[in-house]
């Protein structure tokens, strides 16, 4: 069954690829559903409280090495999975029209969710660094090919740059794992590797190279060079998985390797307060740049740094509540970031333009979109009863109890959130008192410093609000009741450095 979950997508993608152009979309649309399907049977067949990896699969690949075809999902695996295949699956109906060549971006975006998908089911670190690798190509591609604007093929070569690099360097430490690991048993096999980690001066080193690779991923402060021009120009179908799963890869890796498989890794350097100082800097930074920016995809970009802040910031507080916080967290930025961009797509296709300041007073001509996007926005800034709340909450109380001075100052994030978001939803939906609007038939109009607002003439329609719901709803029920999630959490494939029972 695990197997399945990255070979359908990325076998319907050779299919997309094959059929006639009028065929590729709901052929895209199967497998995409296919592979949903099946998360979701995982998810109602997981056991809760089963110590050790569920549905495992164990075939010998290169005996001479004892590299493994090992998968397995557990407790924090299992949710990225099922939001990879829900986002997949949104991702592709929201192509519709507004990207050309579809077969060719179809097939791309099946072949990224399947590389995603092995990246969360990996249980032998080369295989992991073969998936890490597999989800690059078509990444790249897909914003080589499809990205909007004369910058694409830079901010492309940008990311592959970045990503490279951290590649590299991941590569690198996946051969000291392998040679100074596993009590020297020569494996890769990420169990055996978290019982027997190397001396701790090794690990300073590897921790050094997993710790960057992992970083450039996520993206977290200051490896996130290359997500503002990534972001800019990508179609927003992509934005759905790019910046609802690829950068929890990231985050994944450093709750999975980083931390269980380097659990000491002291020399001269503190690490253990190095990386939490970097995601709280992370937070404010992305915060203080959303604040900053006109495009409204940029606001929402700069708040992912901020908000992945947090979830770096959970991880590295090595306690049950920060990590915990982290996974329930990844899944819920995830489910928002995706909604926004969603709704940035429909608000420019009926404007014309993503200048948030040339946009004013649409409310009155869109109810139905100023409806869901004053929810996602509540989600965004973490209303209590709303998804993000919860796990926001829990980085944070993590964070107190590891050291409350970075919880104190990762806070300021969370009043910097409602600035920025509620600043963009104001100034979109509404008007100043007292400030005329235009007609819904005018082209626009001049307002106080002779900008011309762009005038929005019709509402969501019905297929764009089909997939809006879903979304909202997630949003809802993982606010509500969060234990949906967390009660999983603790059936581990193996052990790590902070107790989780």
């Amino acid at each position: 069954m695990l197997t399945a979950l990255w070979l359908v997508p990325a076998a319907g993608g050779l299919l997309v690829s094959l059929v006639p152009r009028r065929l590729a979309r709901p052929v895209g649309l199967l497998a995409s559903a296919l592979g949903l399907a099946l998360a979701v049977a995982v998810a109602v067949l997981f056991q809760s409280g089963h110590s050790g990896y569920q549905f495992e699969e164990y075939v010998p690949w290169i005996r001479d090495y004892s590299i493994a075809y090992h998968l397995g999902v557990d407790g924090i695996s299992l949710w990225l999975v099922l939001l990879n295949a829900l986002l997949t699956v949104v991702a592709i109906f929201a192509v519709g029209d507004r990207v050309g060549r579809p077969r060719g971006f179809i097939t791309l975006l099946l072949m990224l969710e399947g590389g995603m998908a092995g990246v969360f089911l990996a249980a032998d670190l080369l295989l992991f660094y073969v998936f890490w690798e597999a989800q690059l190509i078509p990444a790249y591609f897909l914003l080589w090919q499809w990205g909007e604007g004369p910058k694409a093929g830079n901010a492309a070569m940008k990311f592959i740059l970045y990503t490279l690099v951290g590649s590299l360097l991941a590569l690198v430490g996946v051969i000291g794992e392998y040679v100074y690991g596993g009590g020297g048993t020569h494996t890769f096999d990420l169990r055996t590797l978290a019982a027997h980690p190397p001396s701790e001066a090794i690990q300073f080193g590897l921790f050094l190279l997993f710790a960057l690779a992992f970083a450039i991923k996520v993206p977290l402060f200051p490896f996130h060079g290359w997500l503002p021009d990534a972001y800019g120009v990508a179609p927003v179908p992509l934005l759905v998985t790019f910046a609802g799963v690829m950068g929890k890869t990231g985050a994944y890796a450093m709750l999975r390797i980083l931390i269980p498989l380097l659990p000491h890794p002291t020399l001269w350097w503190d690490w253990n307060a190095v990386v939490p100082v970097l995601a709280v800097l992370g937070i404010l930074w992305g915060a203080l740049m959303a604040l900053t920016q006109k495009n409204v995809k940029l606001v929402i970009a700069y708040s992912s740094v901020s908000h992945m802040g947090f979830i770096v910031l959970g991880i590295f507080a090595f306690n049950q509540q920060g990590q915990q916080g982290a996974v329930l967290q990844m899944v819920n930025h995830g489910i928002i970031v995706a909604a926004l961009f969603l709704l940035a797509a429909w608000v420019a296709e009926r404007t014309g333009t993503l200048d948030r300041t040339r946009m004013k007073g649409l409310a009155p001509r869109m109810p139905v979109l100023a409806g869901g996007f004053l929810l996602v926005t509540l989600a965004a800034l973490g209303l209590p009863t709303l998804n993000s709340f919860v796990g926001e909450f829990m980085t944070l109380l993590g964070a107190w109890q590891f050291m409350p001075w970075l919880a104190v100052v990762g806070s300021v994030g969370l009043v910097l959130t409602p600035v920025y978001m509620l600043r963009l939803f104001q100034g979109l939906m509404y008007a100043a008192p007292g400030e005329q609007l235009p007609a819904p038939g005018d082209h626009g109009h001049h307002g106080t410093h002779g900008a011309e607002a762009a005038v929005a003439r019709t509402d969501i329609a019905s297929r764009e609000l089909a997939l809006l719901i879903p979304l909202m709803g997630l949003m809802v029920l993982l606010g509500l009741y969060p234990y949906l999630l967390t009660q999983a959490m603790t059936s581990l494939g193996f052990p790590l450095p902070v107790p989780w029972r």
